[in-house]
C-alpha cells in the first residue's frame, strides 16, 4: 500500500519540467552527509521516505512521508553557494506548486507539514544543504476496500 503512494509522489516530482530535479526512494543515502558522497550529476535530488502511518480513523489511513531535498555547491566560493541556494529555493517552489493540495492516486489532497533545514555545512565535496519536508496523505482504508 505505501509503495503505491511513494511511487506516485516520485512520479509527480519527476514530472516537474520547470527545474532540474530527480526524485527517488530513500535508502539511507544521508546517513553521513558530511562526507559529501553524492554523484555530481544527480543533484539536486529529492529522496522520498515513508515515515509512519496512523490507522486510528476507521475509514482512512494517514500516511506520512518525508521529502529530503539535497543540493550541493561543488565549490566553497560564496557566489557558487548563493547560486545553489537560489536553485534549491526554486526547486522547493516547483515541488510545492506540483504537489500542494493535489491527490496522489486515490488519496485526499496532500497536506504539507513542516519544512526544516536539517543539514547545511561544508563537506569534502563542497557545500551541502539538506531540507526535510513532511507531507501527509490520507488514503482510503484498504480493509474497507477488501484489499488487506
Amino acid at each position: 500500500m505505501y509503495q503505491k503512494y511513494q511511487d506516485g509522489l516520485i512520479n509527480a516530482i519527476n514530472a516537474i519540467t520547470t527545474v532540474a530535479i530527480k526524485a527517488e526512494q530513500y535508502f539511507g543515502e544521508l546517513e553521513k552527509p558530511q562526507e559529501g558522497n553524492f554523484l555530481k550529476g544527480s543533484l539536486p535530488i529529492i529522496y522520498i521516505d515513508f515515515i509512519q502511518d496512523d490507522t486510528s480513523k476507521p475509514t482512512t489511513i494517514d500516511i506520512e512521508f518525508s521529502l529530503y531535498i539535497v543540493h550541493i555547491a561543488y565549490s566553497k566560493n560564496k557566489a557558487t553557494r548563493i547560486t545553489a541556494r537560489t536553485e534549491i529555493h526554486e526547486l522547493l517552489k516547483a515541488v510545492y506548486k506540483q504537489l500542494a493540495f493535489k491527490p496522489i492516486e486515490d488519496s485526499e489532497p496532500i497536506e504539507f507539514k513542516k519544512l526544516r533545514k536539517i543539514y547545511d555545512a561544508s563537506t569534502a565535496g563542497g557545500y551541502v544543504t539538506i531540507y526535510q519536508k513532511e507531507i501527509l496523505l490520507s488514503v482510503p482504508n484498504p480493509i474497507l476496500k477488501g484489499e488487506f
